[in-house]
């Protein structure tokens, strides 16, 4: 007798009750060859009969693809692994698991057979050995599949078909030039004037889970259809509308609960492009593997055997080349091997990068990379990596420069920090063009709130001085990684400082207000305080002040949001912000800058170090932690005393560009990290 399940909303009626002989349980043969896959073939059926079909073995050998017949190959979210689900395989009971049956439901045809890959089904998952093997052939079996079938699950909403309208209609829109004009304009200036109702569909659509494999399932040159209920999403649709949103509508998607980031991520992931790389980071194993780390894995070892087909390995050594799949070994034993094997071919030291806490693990969700193999960053100028590795005592001796200590930090900065968040009556009063002189707003001034008189103040290029040497300059620079992705449209090289001053300030002097729960607040130890003394920054920054009013003063709040000695009045009163600020900020983007605050500084803490550096690091930095210039990277990192313990990249103004190579007299030594 076959099982029976009562469906959730979306999904098929109920099946009917079928009496069928007593089947014994199916038992998976030998497959002998190394490139040998087994196929299901999917008899036809309606909704309510049985799942049938039969198991046969083909080749992808290169000698034998040619000959191999056409197949479609599934790609589905495992979820709950009980097997309470069934499909009859040759005469035998395979036992499913809800998602795989629910998926060859959908897609098997009505009046003939549909020849299919689906893991579940076409690989003994009960054989380690086999698994490991089979592994190495996925990127194979979905670049030679005809079509990728996707299984998104059920539309427990009903809300599948606008979500697809939607992504159609995106997609015209986008690729019409005046009709992107038109969304730019509604959906970028007059943002705030929207309504959310129209959005809900697609951004239930861009949360539904992913899975680690889908990876190279889709990020291959096969077409792909996604099935969600009784909904078709064609996947090039859905990918290049995902692209440009993420790249290009940041405000757009928070507003509207938009998560595209996982969908673009994938976009022919698997794909080595045949010109010089357009995002460089694309070819480095490490990143890749950073990148993933929000997409779902039943086997957390399967982060690392997801990427075993992609060409990114190639480039990384002997070493890493040689990576194969063993389900036989524990997960730490298997992530410490590839951050060995990636570290001992290494030209860089992204792998560092993507470790926080002094372990590899790429099981948590990421904080962004500062230091990711494309940025123009050159902490160590030239140098090469100089590193040994003891694998038995598991330490890594690497060299590198102690540069300074840290002695005053921020509180851990959260991800809606620098947020900007706009009114209707806001939008109408500042939208055009950023260069319109800025509109002061007019608050209640009450005396329990009255600010003090300090004042933030930066330099121009109309003052005498340079704005590059200023403090105000370190500290928006320190919050963006340097601005590295203020603009992705232009080389960074082209980009002016004095845009990414003009963008910071625009920021501080239009939306650097942070929540009124905090505005009373007194500042605390926890709080950075960055003046115009020479003892608070480094000795290569300065910052002008009023002569009349004192020290400026900038303090980060636990928030993350900048602001003066009192929070709530930053934007509102001029005579905290200094008219040389005023003036930068009319001609800067407030949104640029905003989105590099967000992305760059979650979870992490601005600080400052003993000799004056501002230094942006991880969230569970410690005072005392040990800043230092290790050879081959491009960022600097935080080593904690004791063994020496990696605690993280950070970014440091002042050491970004190799300066401390530069310093007379410096002096190396072998740090050995446990």
């Amino acid at each position: 007798m076959l099982s029976m399940t009562e469906r959730s909303k979306g999904s098929r009626s109920p099946e009917k009750l079928q009496v069928v002989p007593r089947l014994k349980r199916y038992v998976y043969g030998p497959l002998k060859a190394r490139q040998s896959v087994r196929f299901l073939v999917l008899q036809p059926g309606s909704e309510c009969d049985p799942l049938i079909g039969s198991l046969e073995v083909g080749s992808l050998d290169l000698a034998d693809i040619e000959q191999l017949l056409p197949y479609e190959a599934i790609s589905y979210v495992w979820g709950n692994c009980d097997r309470h689900f069934e499909l009859i395989c040759d005469g035998d009971i395979l036992t499913l698991t809800q998602s795989i049956h629910d998926a060859l439901h959908r897609v098997r045809l009505p009046d003939q057979p549909r020849r299919l890959w689906a893991d579940q089904v076409c690989i003994n998952q009960e054989d380690g050995a086999e698994r490991s093997q089979q592994v190495r052939l996925m990127n194979s079996v979905y670049k030679n599949a005809k079509n990728v079938l996707v299984w998104l699950g059920s539309d427990l909403d009903g809300v599948a078909e606008k979500a697809e309208r939607t992504v159609r209609e995106l997609n015209e829109a986008f690729k019409d030039t005046e009709a992107h004009a038109a969304f730019k304009l509604n959906y970028e200036e007059n943002l705030a004037t929207q309504s959310l109702k129209p959005w809900i569909p697609l951004a239930k659509l861009t949360k539904l889970p992913w899975v680690i494999w889908i990876v190279q399932e889709i990020g291959t040159t096969a077409p792909a259809t996604l099935y969600w209920g009784d909904t078709e999403i064609d996947w090039e649709e859905l990918s290049f509308v995902a692209t440009v949103l993420n790249g290009q509508y940041y405000h757009f998607r928070t507003r509207f609960s938009i998560n595209t980031s996982s969908i673009s991520y994938l976009r022919r992931r698997f794909v080595e492009p045949d010109t010089a790389y357009y995002d460089r980071n694309k070819g480095h194993f490490a990143y890749e593997l950073h990148k993933a780390r929000p997409l779902l894995a039943g086997d957390n070892r399967d982060r690392i055997y997801a990427f075993l087909g992609h060409y990114s390995i190639n480039k990384g050594g002997k070493e890493l080349q040689n990576l194969t799949a063993d389900y036989s070994k524990s997960l730490k034993d298997v992530y410490i091997d590839v951050a060995v094997r990636i570290l001992r071919g290494a030209q860089d030291l992204v792998m560092l990068s993507s470790a926080h806490y002094d372990v590899p693990d790429w099981r948590y969700l990421p904080l962004h990379i500062l230091g990711s193999p494309s940025v123009p960053h050159r902490a160590s100028k030239d140098t090469k990596p100089d590193l040994t590795i003891d694998e038995d005592a598991r330490i890594l001796h690497i060299r590198g420069v102690r540069v300074d200590v840290l002695t005053t930090t921020s509180w851990q900065i959260r991800k809606t920090a620098f947020q900007i968040r706009q009114g209707a009556q806001e939008t109408k009063e500042r939208k055009g063009d950023w260069g319109n002189n800025l509109q002061r707003e007019e608050l209640d001034d009450t005396s329990a709130n009255k600010p003090p008189t300090s004042r933030i103040s930066a330099t121009s290029s109309a003052l005498p001085y340079d704005h590059r040497q200023s403090a105000f300059f370190a500290f928006i620079q320190t919050l963006t990684n340097g601005c590295v992705s203020f603009d992705r449209s232009r080389p960074y090289s082209t980009i002016s400082s004095e845009e990414f001053l003009a963008g910071g300030a625009a920021y501080l002097t239009r939306y650097a207000q942070p929540p009124s729960s905090s505005a009373s607040r007194p500042a605390s130890s926890s709080s950075v305080t960055i003046q115009s003394q020479s003892q608070t920054f480094s000795p290569l920054s300065s910052i002008s002040h009023d002569r009349d009013r004192g020290d400026s003063t900038v303090r980060v709040n636990e928030n993350g949001n900048a602001s003066p000695v009192t929070t709530n009045f930053l934007s509102s009163h001029s005579e905290l912000v200094s008219p040389d600020i005023h003036a930068l900020s009319c001609n800067g983007d407030p949104f640029k800058w905003s989105r590099e605050a967000v992305m760059v500084t979650r979870h992490r803490r601005f600080a400052v170090a003993r000799k004056g550096y501002f230094v942006l690091r991880p969230g569970r930095l410690q005072e005392n932690d040990v800043v230092v210039v290790l050879r081959g990277g491009t960022v600097p990192f935080l080593l904690r005393r004791g063994g020496w313990v990696l605690v993280g990249e950070c970014y440091v103004h002042g050491l970004m560009d190799g300066e401390k190579w530069e310093t007379e007299g410096v002096e190396e030594e072998v740090f050995s990290i446990r």
